[in-house]
């Protein structure tokens, strides 16, 4: 694995180790570490927060149609084409289960529209709050991930 750094905002794969430490059936399929990229934004506790992105844009748009005011997905731009990035299956993640930055021209891919950027941010940080307070139930206990990555990162284990 190479070192990276993560940057709120930008693009990563990650490793299907991830996968086998947190084992769900309801996780997006990783693809052999080829998924649609995540998108990172940073938690006050050290931990990152990881957006799946999809490219069935046309499902999540008729979805958000319904729900106007919805936490669960942002449609945006990536490299000039619609992105569905899919804010209620953020997860947590430390950084060495980052493999590497989704890169263009061999330079980190980072969403620059900041009104786009903003908006999933605050759909994240939304999300995150409900479920903290326990009006929504993810598919995968997040906040478990979140308190085992917590300890492991308390007692030196990666």
């Amino acid at each position: 694995m190479e070192e990276t750094s993560i940057r709120e905002c930008g693009l990563y794969i990650l490793s299907d180790q991830y996968f086998l430490d947190f084992p769900s059936d309801r996780h997006m399929w990783n693809k052999q570490e080829r998924r649609p990229y995540f998108f990172a934004v940073k938690g006050s506790n050290g931990i990152y927060w990881l957006v799946p992105l999809s490219s069935q844009v046309e499902k999540y748009r008729k979805k958000m149609q319904k729900h106007q005011k919805s936490v669960y997905c942002h449609i945006a731009k990536v490299k000039g084409e619609e992105k569905a990035f899919l804010t209620g299956n953020v997860i947590p993640v430390t950084e060495e289960y980052i493999i590497r930055p989704f890169t263009v021209n061999a330079h980190p891919y980072i969403v620059k529209n900041q009104a786009d950027t903003r908006q999933i941010i605050s759909k994240v940080r939304r999300y995150l709050v409900l479920v903290r307070e326990e009006k929504l139930t993810p598919v995968v206990d997040i906040l478990q991930i979140e308190q085992e990555l917590l300890a492991r990162s308390a007692a030196g284990v990666s």
